[in-house]
């Protein structure tokens, strides 16, 4: 153990050798990576065992599993993806931050339990350009909800197959200390929220240990590349895995190399709401958090629903935030009413397989109407890439 580590740190360390069962395993390691001060002489201990964690959680989930009764039970909070999800979530406070206010406002729906505690989820559809969204109000989320505290292993569940996660801030109260609750839960429920997955792809094999190869210009230029590959062997030697190839695309910390390790973590859009904006200087808290949370979360909205302020585009830009586009298609010159959601940079190719794999099989051309463009209609095969809003008509052999 490094002599860099503190003193405190290592008595934390000796309790988690010493430590029985693997959920105080656990607690140990975690308490002693908080006490091993961040910096480059310690950054490889922090990623040895922030992969002994989560190599442990990983064992003691499927532990929790085979213990679980056979018989099935659909949970309260499991619920069935409908258009596009969005998820409100907040801290726990009373009285709390507007969101059933905000789903009512939306959606019409949940207006009896407006002012009341909601222990369940309360669904409503927000209707837009006639594209469906469905709004998820959930329950609030307590400081250890990623451990099971207020039913928070199902809602953070739930979360994690959503489309986007909206964090409800009330701008009367201390923004600071709601958001980083939220992201502390979230992050150790393995969802990471606007982060792209790392540029690292690791790949057993059945024999020659550990291999790191570095394909792109951007990870070539790594400084120190040999005393890197020597860390990335020994933390996946760490996870279990002694025989790998670990192809590396860009520039990479030992951080996000844990995080590929963890098979259980997800990259999530999310977005910040702030609420009850008629209130007294709220004006200044909003500035305050565009100010601090800007960086990590590109859309943040001041909202008052009392006073009826709320974007009227929202849904273009919840659009925006996913990179998705609009995509109409046509037959016989009549346009479909409803949109085909497709992600930016889809071609005609992605467009004939989402309609239906015949169009793909016996595809010929396509016509694409582009309002605003110099050629407004335009004959393009498969590969042809698509714009928002494009009207494009499939023909087949």
């Amino acid at each position: 153990m490094s002599s860099n580590i503190g003193a405190e740190a290592k008595v934390k360390y000796q309790e988690y050798l010493d430590a029985g069962s693997l959920e105080e395993k656990i607690k140990k390691l975690e308490e002693f990576l908080s006490l091993v001060p961040k910096h480059k002489a310690t950054e490889k201990i922090v990623a040895l065992n922030k992969s002994r964690i989560a190599k442990m959680k990983r064992e003691l989930e499927a532990r929790r599993t085979r213990q679980k009764s056979t018989q099935k039970v659909i949970s309260p909070f499991s619920i069935k993806k409908e258009g596009i999800q969005l998820i409100l979530i907040s801290t726990y406070y009373t009285p709390g931050v507007g969101k059933t206010s905000l789903l009512y406002f939306l959606t019409g729906a949940s207006n009896e339990k407006i002012g009341k505690f909601t222990p369940l989820p309360e669904i409503g559809i927000y209707q837009y350009d006639k594209i469906r969204f469905q709004i998820v109000d959930m329950p609030s989320i307590m400081k250890g909800a990623s451990e099971g505290i207020g039913n928070g292993r199902e809602i953070l569940s739930q979360i994690r197959s959503c489309d986007l996660i909206c964090l409800c801030v009330d701008l009367s109260r201390d923004i600071k200390q709601q958001i980083e609750l939220l992201k502390e839960e979230l992050f150790k429920a393995d969802i990471r929220t606007n982060l792209p997955p790392p540029p690292v792809n690791i790949q057993k094999t059945g024999s020659n240990k550990i291999q790191v190869l570095y394909l792109t210009q951007e990870a070539k230029d790594i400084d120190d590349l040999e005393e890197l590959t020597e860390k990335i062997k020994e933390i996946v030697q760490e996870n279990g895995i002694r025989n790998a190839i670990v192809k590396v695309f860009g520039k990479i910390s030992l951080d996000q190399l844990v995080d590929t390790l963890i098979p259980s973590i997800v990259y999530k859009k999310a977005i910040i709401i702030g609420t009850k904006g008629d209130l007294p200087h709220t004006e200044q808290t909003f500035i305050k958090l565009q100010n601090n949370y800007s960086d990590e979360f590109p859309l943040i909205l001041g909202t008052s629903i009392h006073k009826r302020n709320f974007p009227k585009d929202f849904g273009d830009l919840i659009l925006k935030q996913l990179k998705k586009i609009r995509i109409y298609t046509m037959s016989s010159g009549k346009i479909a009413e409803k949109p085909l959601i497709m992600d930016e940079n889809s071609t005609i190719k992605d467009a004939t397989l989402r309609i239906h794999r015949s169009f793909y099989d016996q595809f010929d051309h396509a016509i694409v109407i582009r309002e605003k463009a110099r050629q407004k209609r335009k004959k393009v095969g498969l590969d042809y890439e698509l714009n928002d809003h494009d009207i494009i008509e499939i023909h087949t052999t």
